[in-house]
This record gives C-alpha cells, structure tokens and sequence, in this order.
C-alpha cells in the first residue's frame, strides 16, 4: 500500500482502508484493490423509487376493486419496471463499484454501471497493457473569446492504454482557488493505482510532484534530510 498519501485528503476507516472523496464519488484505497464507488448520495432517487412503489401497491390493495382496469394494468406495468430498477440502484449505491483496480487479478476494470450498479464488464486492462496514468486539467486555459480563465477546475484521471485508448477513471471539479485541493485528491488516487499497477504518473503542463513535511506543511528541502515518514507527495504548479 502507498503510504505518503496526503492526509488532508485521505480519511481512515475502521477496517483500515482509506478514503478519497472525488465528485459525486469516491474512492476507497486498499492494500490489493481500489475501488471507485458512487456517493452514499445517490441512494436518496432508488429510495424515492421504492417509497413511490410502496405507495402504488397499498393503492392497489386498499382501492382496487374500485379502480378502472387500464388504471390497475398501468399501475402493474409501473410496479415491474420500478421496483426493480430501485432495488439495483439502491444495491449499486451502497455497494457497487464504477472502477475497480485488482492487484490480485492483475486488472483494471470498467463495470457496466447499468441502473446504478456494475453488472457486467464494459472494459478490462490488463496490468501489462497500461502505458501510463495521465491527470488532465481542464479550465485553466483562457477562453477564446475572452482573455479570461475558468472559475472553475476539472481534475481526471485517465489510464492510458499501450494502444493509446483513453479510459476515464473518474474527475474532481473544484473552484479555481481550490485547484491544489483538486489535484491532491486525483493524485492521491493516482498515486495507489500507480503503486499497484506499476504505471507511472504524468502531471498536467506546469505541475510539478513535490515531497511536503507532514508537520510544516512546507516543501522538503534537498539539502534537508527527512525521514521518509515525515514526507508526503503532492502536485503544486510550478
């Protein structure tokens, strides 16, 4: 397991796993497996799903005898497709992965996502055909129109295949005065993946990957020497 992961960024679990909260997502960092999960968040619609079906059946039981065939037919109709639709996407939410990088199996993989949970493999990277990890920045460039710059930052991690295909693992949007906050949370991330999968890191033009004291917060010096566990790595611009 990668150790110098910034700590401002990274929260431990009871179990001993590690956290990184991404957009609308996270990441949950282990010795052998990272996974990109959904945000506890997306559970509130597979609940509103459930709570409406609830309230259809009880109709249907309380009131149906009194109810116009087609009525009854399309509140059926409604039941077999939302029930079920909910139940998975509720599961998904709590459960699922989006990206899942195995150390034992070798692998990267991308699950189908269908209705909120990974059914299904859309894409899978073997170990030996990553080339590298790429963080893209998005929004720091002037726009053509007007010479001024985004308010706001997108963060991705991108694997890059040995073919060239790009797969996107998952993006940080943040403010612009938040960008370093933004790049930690991709790099952190980045960072486990890469210790797992071997690939090396390309940061976006600009950025350096610098070594930081825990305890200063300041950039470690060459001519100070510190102990590795004083030390965690992040990207600043250069």
């Amino acid at each position: 397991m990668v150790n110098d992961l910034p700590a401002h960024v990274v929260e431990r679990r009871r179990d001993g796993k590690r956290t990184v909260l991404l957009h609308r997502a996270m990441a949950v960092i282990g010795d052998d497996r990272v996974e990109i999960r959904s945000a506890r968040g997306t559970v509130v619609l597979p609940l509103i799903g459930l709570v409406i079906s609830l309230g259809i059946g009880w109709l249907m039981v309380e009131h149906g005898p009194g109810l116009p065939f087609w009525l009854l037919v399309t509140l059926l109709l409604v039941l077999v497709i939302l029930v079920p639709v909910s139940v998975m996407g509720l599961v998904g939410a709590l459960v699922g992965a989006d990206v899942v990088v195995d150390r034992r199996k070798g692998s990267a993989t991308w699950q189908q996502g269908y209705l909120g949970m990974g059914i299904g493999t859309k894409e899978l990277v073997p170990f030996a055909k990553i080339d590298h990890l790429e963080v893209v920045l998005e929004g720091d460039r002037p726009d053509r129109w007007q010479d001024q710059q985004d308010d706001l930052r997108q963060f991705s991690l991108v694997l890059v295949k040995a073919s060239g295909k790009r797969l996107t693992m998952f993006t940080v949007p943040v403010p612009a005065y938040g960008q370093e906050d933004g790049m930690d949370r991709t790099l952190a991330v980045a960072q486990a993946i890469a210790g797992m999968t071997g690939a090396r890191i390309e940061l976006p033009e600009g950025w350096e990957l610098v070594e930081i004291d825990i305890e200063t917060g300041e950039p470690v010096r060459k001519e100070r020497e510190s102990a590795p566990a004083t030390r965690r790595k992040r990207g600043r611009r250069r």
